[in-house]
């Protein structure tokens, strides 16, 4: 393995709740492409799975020019537009602005840092990068993670990368060295469709009331073991709409809910729709006018 090869991405572990520790390294999870910059012989920005990202985004090269000449390091492409990143944008190439996040230095000064601590590659990545342009150095806090957590959600963000300060890096696997924090949001919303797959799966699709009208916010996998009391031809849902609490990670620009999954049933038990029926803020009280 020489720089200007494809190394294979560390990558973290889900976390079952978000913690703080004095020897865990806490930075922003930024929504974009994973973006390994190998610089040796040959320059090339790869994917996750080692697509030159170059390619697709010919502009991300003249980064090469504030390298030095064989360096290797873990970065993330991130779409900005309207002051925030877009993950849509980025996948269609309409953002304002690109830039790689970098966050860890894995080759520098002839030598491969994999073994080292991430404390000690964080350095050399301050070291070895300057800040200007398309290219980032990443920023980050210690031991203050549920809290770096809350300002993510706050400001609209994907979550919170966790990692173990005197981690090694492992190209290529799935450490519970590195965690990440999923911002979550959750919402009441009526399933209006059902569509059975092949498989025999079913996947609803979701609306939410806004001005006491439903507008459609996507569609999901049905949990395990739901089926529809009733089912039109071909294969639609033929009941009244139906109330259901769902989690989600954010929204498309469009409002449509990212990865939403199934999180409960109300309490009390709602059969079908009405315009003053549960609304959006209290989706169990009636709509007030």
């Amino acid at each position: 393995m020489q720089p200007g090869e494809f190394v294979p991405p560390m990558l973290a572990i889900t976390a079952r709740q978000p913690f703080s520790g004095s020897d865990w390294w806490y930075e922003t999870k930024w929504d974009g492409y994973r973006a390994m910059i190998s610089s040796g012989r040959d320059f090339h920005i790869f994917s996750r799975r080692g697509q030159d990202l170059t390619l697709r985004y010919p502009g991300l090269a003249a980064i090469r020019h504030q390298l030095p000449d064989s360096i290797v390091l873990d970065a993330e492409l991130v779409g900005w537009i309207d002051g925030k990143p877009g993950f849509v944008e980025l996948q269609e190439r309409r953002a304002e602005r690109y830039v790689l996040v970098a966050f860890d230095c894995l080759y520098a000064r002839g030598r491969w840092l994999l073994q080292d601590p991430l404390q000690k590659r964080r350095e050399e990545l301050r070291r070895q990068v300057q800040s200007s342009g398309v290219l980032v150095v990443s920023d980050g806090v210690r031991a203050q993670g549920e809290y770096l957590l809350a300002a993510a959600k706050e400001a609209g963000l994907e979550g919170v990368m966790a990692k173990k300060l005197d981690s090694p890096y492992c190209p290529g696997q799935r450490s519970a060295n590195w965690q990440k924090f999923l911002v979550q949001y959750t919402s009441w919303v009526w399933v209006t469709d059902a569509v059975r797959a092949k498989d025999g799966s079913w996947y609803w699709t979701i609306e939410e009331v806004q001005d006491k009208v439903l507008k459609p916010v996507g569609k999901m996998r049905a949990p395990q073991g739901w089926k529809a009391d009733r089912v039109s031809e071909p294969k639609h849902l033929g009941q009244e709409p139906f109330l259901i609490e769902v989690a989600y990670r954010g929204r498309t620009r469009e409002g449509r809910f990212r990865h939403a999954q199934f999180r409960q049933w109300p309490t009390v038990h709602e059969s079908r729709w009405d315009a003053d029926s549960p609304s959006q803020s209290d989706p169990l009280s009636p709509t007030r006018n």
